[in-house]
């Protein structure tokens, strides 16, 4: 099965994800921490990318820190009281923990990882991921109605 990750734009064209991620990777020139937070935000998205579900649920994203030691995450959990909604993401000590939520969606063997909006956590418990988790149900709810609305179902054939 092919895997795809796709981050939903908004009307303008913007996907919300991969704007987080470019300001995180723009926040990392002043400051290790978020340098460290940036790669592996990168890195696992590859990782998530080769795996696919429901691998990605069970096995471990494990890379090389910069001290040689050995970064370990399970980077896919799913969100229990939200289901499908399932969160990636990636943790770093003095730069918080990187969150995206998304859902997956499977036609033509073809396993689309649908990424809708991301955080970045500076605690436990925070009031923009519980924002984030509404927006994406609502996404969710509209997206499986209409799928092709969002996703070009049908390639470059026409």
């Amino acid at each position: 099965m092919e895997i795809v990750l796709w981050f939903l734009e908004d009307e303008n064209g913007c996907s919300q994800v991969l704007e987080t991620i470019k300001s995180l990777g723009e926040e990392a020139e002043g400051s290790l921490d978020k340098e460290q937070l940036s790669l592996y935000v990168l890195s696992a998205l590859d990782f998530l990318e080769s795996m696919g579900l429901p691998l990605a649920l069970t096995v471990f994203f494990t890379t090389k820190r910069k001290d040689g030691g050995l970064y370990t995450i399970r980077v896919v959990k799913e969100l229990v009281n939200h289901p499908p909604l399932l969160e990636f993401r990636v943790n770093w000590r003095g730069a918080g923990a990187f969150r995206a939520l998304f859902f997956a969606y499977e036609i033509n063997d073809i396993q689309f990882l649908v990424f809708v909006r991301a955080t970045i956590k500076l605690a436990t418990y925070s009031p923009e991921f519980e924002k984030i988790i509404k927006v994406t149900k609502s996404v969710y709810s509209t997206f499986i109605q209409s799928p092709e609305k969002y996703i070009n179902l049908k390639g470059d054939e026409e």
